[in-house]
């Protein structure tokens, strides 16, 4: 759910700058570059938000981690 909502955020924060980049006469070709930009941050930040909503916690340490015990 997290990534839609992360996704769908991108989406309209790249709406709402490209067409100000229209509005004050950005030339087409680079409001596509921008928005290329935007986009593919959007798509970063989507996969990093699936993995950290994935990952599973435990208390146990996992097979071949060291801890450390001071006696």
């Amino acid at each position: 759910m997290r990534m839609i909502l992360y996704f769908i955020g991108s989406l309209i924060v790249l709406g709402g700058i490209c067409y100000a980049a229209i509005l004050i006469g950005v030339p087409t070709v680079w409001v596509g570059v921008i928005g290329a930009v935007i986009l593919g941050l959007g798509v970063i930040g989507m996969s990093r938000t699936a993995n950290s909503t994935t990952t599973t916690t435990t208390t146990e340490p996992r097979a071949g981690t060291v801890v450390n015990k001071v006696e």
